[in-house]
């Protein structure tokens, strides 16, 4: 059954889920910026920025009462009631979102006929949720920001939404400077990754991880590398030709590449031959690094993250081309986010099946939540660890010995025959008085 996106916002939009979310955090809905979009009886296109509604009810109405409502976006938190003078309202919180967009990946091929293909951004999905996965990883490891909800964008990305606290109230300059350091604003390469992202994921131990993704994601499961100009392309991303002391090495390499049965031998065959000159020349490494990371390492849009004022379609928006629905993603973990498949289990208004949106709203409150794997159990309150150590100073200071009593010994016994042991000073047992702690006052 095909359903049309008035229908889809007037009766299976789950606002209820959407308004949930962004009040997570105390924030007031009237406060929070929505714009609709739409189109007149002539098809010219409408644009209604500034609405605000006091609950899920009303802001179903102001969405399904919209000419020909095709979307609907939200932005910032507002000192008020949204407005477009800052005499009567200001933007001040805004949940902190990253795009991610196939076509910032050069080296995909996302177009048939002049047009982006939708079978074929499906095809690379396994890219975006490499760089979701590094992304989310980053996020908490540099910045301890857990609180992710992942949305598929409806046709050929992801958006990552940050509803941490510390996240929502960044400035657009703390937002400015978070992306700049996942992007790596450092260095100026073009075909690989710049010294700044492989200073990021060594910094964060992360090479293993992206090496690992690389090989499973890119060589095993897109097959990057099972065509000749594959395995080419990944060479001239090395640029090793122009290095003399490596030109044995190359008049090697590249026939041995060309002329491997599949994508995974020629994998492990540019790997070999690189491990070997890595005593002669230990850079090659870190080049091999940064052509993988060329591959799989997030390449996000900066001015949709730094602007504090900035929009985002809504997670389950209905995409207006391809008919789908942005849902929620599981990224409990990088085995789930790939296994993911924007064909399958993104609900479609041309399809409507409402037990693929069933499934996908179940992902709907993972931003709600903490992202993060269990945790090891929580340590010990300050005052009972105070408690602890302080009892096994104690302990230890009633087995020392004193100091004046080994400096007095050793001034009655200046000069000691080699034939007898030196006379040793009995300890004195020494009172151990517990300071008040200001962690612990009433200790």
């Amino acid at each position: 059954m095909e359903v049309s996106p008035g229908e889809y916002y007037r009766h299976l939009y789950p606002y209820d889920q959407l308004v949930h979310l962004l009040t997570q955090n105390g924030d007031e809905l009237a406060n929070i910026e929505f714009a609709i979009e739409g189109k007149s009886a002539q098809g010219d296109k409408l644009y209604r920025r500034y609405v605000s509604a006091r609950t899920a009810r009303e802001l179903k109405a102001e969405v399904a009462s919209f000419p020909n409502v095709k979307t609907f976006h939200f932005g910032a938190v507002y000192t008020g009631k949204p407005a477009t003078s800052a005499r009567v309202s200001v933007p001040v919180r805004r949940v902190l979102s990253f795009d991610v967009d196939l076509t910032d990946k050069e080296w995909i091929p996302l177009k048939e006929g002049g047009n982006i293909s939708l079978p074929l951004c499906d095809r690379a999905w396994p890219v975006c949720a490499a760089s979701v996965d590094l992304l989310k990883r980053v996020l908490e490891l540099a910045f301890g920001y857990t609180q992710l909800l992942v949305v598929y964008s409806g046709r050929r990305g992801a958006h990552v939404h940050v509803f941490d606290e510390g996240a929502m109230s960044l400035s657009s300059e703390g937002r400015a400077a978070i992306i700049g350091y996942v992007n790596g604003a450092v260095g100026t390469e073009t075909h690989r990754s710049t010294s700044g992202v492989h200073l990021v994921m060594r910094m964060h131990d992360l090479r293993r991880h992206v090496h690992r993704l690389f090989k499973a994601w890119f060589v095993g499961r897109m097959g990057i590398m099972d065509a000749c100009q594959g395995r080419l392309d990944f060479l001239a991303r090395l640029d090793l030709d122009k290095c003399e002391a490596l030109a044995d090495m190359m008049a090697m390499l590249v026939p041995d590449v060309v002329d491997k049965a599949t994508g995974k031998d020629a994998w492990k065959c540019i790997v070999k031959h690189l491990e070997g000159v890595k005593q002669s020349a230990p850079w090659v490494l870190d080049r091999l690094d940064c052509a993988i990371l060329a591959y799989v390492w997030p390449v996000l849009d900066t001015n949709v993250t730094r602007d504090i004022g900035h929009l985002t379609k809504v997670p389950f928006a209905c995409h207006a081309e391809t008919g789908r629905v942005a849902c929620a993603v599981s990224a409990a973990s990088a085995e789930e986010l790939v296994a993911f498949d924007p064909s399958r289990d993104a609900p479609s208004l041309v399809l409507w099946n409402q037990e693929t949106m069933d499934n996908a709203l179940r992902h709907f409150d993972d931003g709600a939540t903490d992202a993060r794997e269990p945790e090891e159990p929580e340590e010990p309150e300050v005052a009972v660890l105070s408690d602890k150590i302080m009892a096994e100073l104690e302990r230890k200071a009633e087995k020392m010995c004193d100091v004046e009593d080994l400096a007095g010994a050793a001034r009655r016994h200046p000069r000691v025959p080699t034939d007898r042991a030196p006379r040793q000073a009995l300890p004195r047992k020494v009172g151990f008085k517990r300071k008040p702690s200001p962690l612990a006052p009433d200790a």
